[in-house]
């Protein structure tokens, strides 16, 4: 056995090109099994970075519950058209009516504060001026007018009185101020009414279908002699005059039921108008 290399040879023809190309082709394969798992982990890296980009942002944890609690009804007891409470209205109505010694019922239609204090009530047949808290009395009360169902026209004047001042008439008054009152009722068409005296025109107060003015003077005041009464004019809401009170002294008007003269002159029955129901 000899231990000696074979000897060099050149390799045949050919053989070098075919040796080279199959080195190229396994050195291929194996970039090829090397590329596929890279780019397998590419696509995946991408896909979650895809999914978390598409995540919706979590909901807003829930807002705790607010208990509603519902506002407290509370009942408002009806207006008495005053500014004073219903109890007040019906002790007047009572007290005045009982101080007349007269069996009925009367209805408050105005209450006027100021420096006397004083309500103007009607029952079915008359008319009450009421006096509150004078001479130490809660309530006194006197008639006025009477047919107060009926109107002349579109108002009447059921009240016209001077009350000299307290220093005139006695103790049990002093102190207290002079007044002249003068009111009566309306109709609808009235939206205004005035009252003159002493040379000056006030505007009365209206409510309820009636009218009220309650002029003060010094307690020192006396009522003068001879004086004219107040003229009373009644106007529309454009201001155009409707009769005054010196109209009424002249008319004569008549009840369309009894045909009983109600207002004016009986003697001038021929000229009487007929009265017109009150509201």
């Amino acid at each position: 056995m000899t231990s000696m290399l074979p000897p060099t040879r050149d390799l045949p023809p050919g053989r070098r090109t075919q040796i080279r190309a199959e080195l190229e082709r396994a050195a291929t394969g194996r970039r090829r099994r090397l590329l596929f798992p890279v780019l397998a982990g590419a696509a995946a890296v991408a896909t979650v970075a895809a999914s978390v980009l598409t995540l919706q942002p979590a909901p807003p944890p829930p807002s705790p519950a607010v208990h509603v609690t519902s506002p407290q009804v509370t009942t408002t007891p009806p207006s008495t058209g005053f500014e004073v409470p219903r109890e007040t209205v019906e002790a007047i109505e009572a007290g005045c009516m009982k101080s007349t010694g007269m069996p009925g019922k009367a209805k408050l239609h105005q209450l006027l504060e100021g420096e006397t204090r004083w309500a103007l009530l009607y029952t079915e047949d008359e008319m009450l001026p009421c006096a509150l808290g004078e001479a130490g009395r809660d309530y006194s009360a006197g008639f006025g007018k009477r047919a107060v169902q009926l109107l002349p026209g579109h108002f009447s004047v059921d009240i016209v009185s001077s009350t000299a001042g307290g220093d005139h008439l006695g103790p049990e008054r002093a102190g207290m101020p002079g007044h002249r009152t003068v009111a009566g009722r309306i109709d609808s068409a009235v939206a205004r009414v005035t009252v003159t005296a002493d040379g000056r025109t006030t505007d009365a107060k209206i409510a309820n279908g009636t009218y009220a003015l309650r002029t003060h003077y010094p307690r020192s005041w006396t009522v003068p002699a001879n004086e004219p009464d107040p003229v009373v004019r009644a106007y529309d809401a454009a201001g155009t005059l409707l009769g005054t009170s010196s109209d009424l002294l002249t008319a004569c008007f008549f009840d369309p039921a009894s045909r009983e003269i109600v207002y004016g002159d009986p003697r001038k029955r021929d000229q009487c108008q007929v009265a017109s129901p009150w509201k």
